[in-house]
């Protein structure tokens, strides 16, 4: 094959892999204020009607394989709160952030991570992507960002943190001068998949697309989806999103999370509606109170949305190290022909230490892409990647696009300082198969003489600094084999019928392929959280051969042959691999407690219009205390509980996503239990201010509860059943009068009253 024999992809929209520009998104500065029951206007609406009941009925009929019409992550429990990004262009980060702890809430409910780092580090100066009109490190937080970016950045181990380390909106944690190293050490987590989904409104396959994102969400995902938002196609009073047009002008491109869908969403609730009923329910991130509590929905057939995609995390001791030239990631994808349906791609490393290779990273440009992975040590030939000692192979199906991490069948032993190769088959339909870094520049010349000029992210420079010869190769045939070092800048020309003339230049990087180790001798935990739920398998394993010996809470040592159970209390596990009988083992330890069932975040809406997440203190095991500083008896309180488990108030059932009108009981306290299998139950504790005793039932404030408290009552009962509107004596008569505290004043509180009343005066008093 000669030189410059690449076709290269150019895809539309967003996923025009080369000459892609960010597109700067900043959030709406329009003042719009929110809403949520089932949805938020329900709750309005039931509110001035005086309808508002104490417990919502349960949602969702229990599940069948099929998909359902319509689903709902908060009715799981498996989404993290509605967050602010301010006047800050940073929806992107705030979308990709949601994803991974959608993929961690379930063991860690209380999961909160950093969406100002990702941001920061995106476009660090030194490992990131500069731009070069930037002149102050703060200005990375009023640029867009897309997926092109951040996975690459993300699969590369640069974070994720916690939001208490990286706090948002915090300018004296930013570090210009971080190294990448330093970065990456930081990371609590390391992200191992990054799954791309084709959506396409105009696509004769649309309705597997849709699907295809429908499987995802039904699986826990929550999934990353960026539209055009222009405000005159947003229903504010539908909390509604269509637009119609496919208009790309006089708005942003703008981040947003999928956690739901609705097949039945009327197609009248938007402002023009679209042939189909259906929507996708999105989650925001201008704050709980912008729209239905900081989340809307948005027609299946916005002709303007496009990067479908989600992530997947794994444990930072999954792996020791990672092996890569492509820094900054899949920026194209190139085929030996147009008719191609298959190519060999490789990579050759040399090893640092001792240790095994586990698991590749490889990259798919296309969905369905199958995989054969064999790995080669110590190459025989420089220019062919295929020859030395061939591993066993590992192959499978990658169904989506994107970044995939694959756990080899055995793990390949490496020696500090041998080669080695990883070299993969990728086959499926007609098209591009092999991923790499790229650069691109474009001129374009109008019939009028105008001159445009654009240029991709990566830059020349950015991709040769770290590019040299006898790293990547391709293959048509996994036989004859092409450095892509060796590939010169490929430069094109040509004039359009209308006179226009446009010309290109570009250059092809690495290979966005790499390698995972994790050292002999360690141990790895499957679980990872410190907290499990009683019954949790816990398995043991370690790469090669080596047998593995273990002790629980300081017992004798004993092979390790099935997985070990989480006990209803602690468990400590001491563990080793034994390599070499005569070196001393390395012990590795991990403590686990039983899990609690923990609330992930609690919506309080007061008096109709005030929505904030409420923010609680441990006071002892199993228990959670907040105070609301500012409350009248008379308001409506309403709570919005996310929880994988139970959430009983006052014996009634506080559905997971939905708002539930709540009362404080005669102390001022709303009390949660929430219990889940498996798990320790849990109370949190809501305290009101309470400025005086309210003794209830004594209608009439004279410090007694007697008949004619009653009489008042039914007096009062009487003249609201004729439709009259009863002045009352005071502010809290209502909160005195209503007895049962069932948000109503009526006969069952005079009966009850004067059956309390007869208790006192026998001296037998039921509180």
């Amino acid at each position: 094959m000669k030189k410059n024999q690449f076709s290269a992809c150019l895809c539309s929209g967003m996923l025009l892999l080369s000459g892609v520009k960010l597109l700067p998104v900043h959030a709406e500065a329009s003042g719009l204020h929110t809403g949520h029951f089932s949805s938020y206007a329900q709750y309005e609406t039931a509110s001035a009607a005086g309808q508002l009941m104490a417990a919502n009925e349960s949602v969702a009929a229990e599940m069948t394989e099929t998909l359902p019409s319509s689903f709902d992550l908060r009715s799981k429990g498996l989404v993290s709160s509605v967050k602010a990004q301010k006047n800050y262009g940073m929806c992107w980060s705030f979308s990709a952030v949601n994803s991974m702890e959608n993929h961690l809430i379930a063991r860690k409910p209380e999961i909160d991570l950093s969406e100002w780092h990702l941001a920061y580090y995106t476009y660090s100066q030194k490992f990131g992507f500069p731009l070069s009109s930037m002149t102050d490190m703060d200005d990375v937080f009023q640029q867009g960002g897309n997926y092109y970016l951040l996975s690459p950045m993300l699969t590369g181990w640069t974070g994720p943190v916690s939001e208490a380390v990286f706090p948002f909106d915090d300018y004296d944690v930013l570090n210009p001068e971080a190294e990448w190293d330093e970065v990456k050490a930081q990371a609590e987590y390391h992200v191992s998949d990054a799954n791309l989904f084709s959506y396409d409104i105009e696509d004769e396959n649309f309705s597997a697309q849709l699907n295809a994102v429908k499987q995802a969400i039904y699986h826990g995902n929550a999934l990353s989806v960026s539209y055009y938002n222009h405000n005159s196609y947003y229903n504010s009073s539908r909390y509604a999103y269509y637009n119609y047009e496919n208009k790309l002008s006089g708005g942003t491109y703008h981040a947003v999370s999928v956690v739901g869908w609705d097949d039945a969403f009327p197609a009248e609730n938007f402002k023009n509606s679209p042939e189909q009923d259906g929507a996708w329910l999105i989650k925001n991130s201008w704050g709980e109170s912008w729209g239905d509590c900081g989340y809307f929905w948005i027609s299946y057939y916005d002709p303007t949305m496009l990067e479908f995609y989600y992530l997947e995390t794994e444990s930072v001791t999954a792996h020791d190290a990672l092996y890569q030239y492509d820094d900054y990631g899949f920026w194209t994808a190139l085929s030996v022909s147009t008719e191609d349906k298959s190519a060999y791609i490789a990579n050759v490393f040399t090893a640092e230490k001792d240790t095994f290779l586990t698991s590749v990273m490889l990259c798919t440009t296309m969905p369905e892409e199958e995989y054969s992975i064999r790995i080669y040590t110590n190459p025989t030939k420089s220019t062919n990647p295929a020859s030395g000692t061939a591993s066993a192979s590992t192959v499978g199906t990658a169904a989506l696009a994107g970044y995939h991490t694959v756990d080899l069948t055995e793990p390949v032993a490496l020696h500090e300082g041998e080669k080695f190769s990883i070299v993969v088959k990728l086959s499926g339909t007609s098209g591009q198969h092999i991923p790499c870094e790229s650069f691109m520049e474009s001129h374009v010349v109008s019939p009028e003489g105008a001159v445009s000029t654009e240029q991709s992210m990566l830059t020349e420079e950015m991709i040769l600094r770290d590019f040299h010869q006898g790293e990547s190769f391709y293959s048509a045939n996994g036989r004859t084999w092409y450095d892509v070092y060796d590939e010169e800048i490929l430069e094109e020309e040509y004039t359009a019928e209308d006179g226009s003339s446009f010309s290109t230049r570009s250059l092809v990087g690495n290979i966005c392929l790499r390698g995972l180790t994790k050292d002999a001798g360690t141990v790895i935990f499957s679980e990872d959280c410190d907290a499990l739920p009683v019954g949790t398998e816990i398995t043991l394993s370690s790469p090669g051969s080596s047998e593995i010996w273990y002790s629980t809470n300081g017992g004798e040592y004993q092979l390790y042959t099935e997985p070990l159970v989480m006990p209803e209390q602690e468990l400590q596990i001491s563990a080793y691999a034994v390599v070499n009988p005569e070196d001393m083992p390395v012990v590795c330890e991990k403590n686990y407690t039983v899990q609690e069932a923990q609330i992930s975040s609690l919506l309080a809406v007061q008096n109709q219009k005030q929505k904030y997440y409420l923010s609680f203190r441990k006071t002892e095991e199993q228990k959670y205390e907040t105070e609301i500083s500012a409350y009248s008896p008379d308001e409506m309180f309403a709570l919005m509980p996310i929880s994988t488990g139970e959430v009983i108030s006052d014996g009634e059932w506080l559905v997971s996503g939905k708002l539930t009108q709540i009362y404080p009981d005669k102390t001022g306290t709303i009390t949660l239990s929430v219990s889940q299998e498996g798990m320790l139950d849990t109370v949190y504790e809501i305290h009101f201010p309470v400025e005086e005793p309210i003794l209830y039932g004594d209608a009439n404030n004279d410090g007694k509860v007697n008949a004619a408290d009653a009489a008042d009552v039914l007096v009062y009962a009487a003249a609201v059943g004729t439709g009259a509107e009863p002045e009352l004596p005071d502010e809290n008569w209502l909160l005195r009068a209503d007895y049962n505290a069932d948000g109503d004043v009526n006969a069952y509180d005079a009966s009850e009253i004067l059956v309390y009343a007869a208790q006192q005066g026998t001296g037998s008093i039921d509180e």
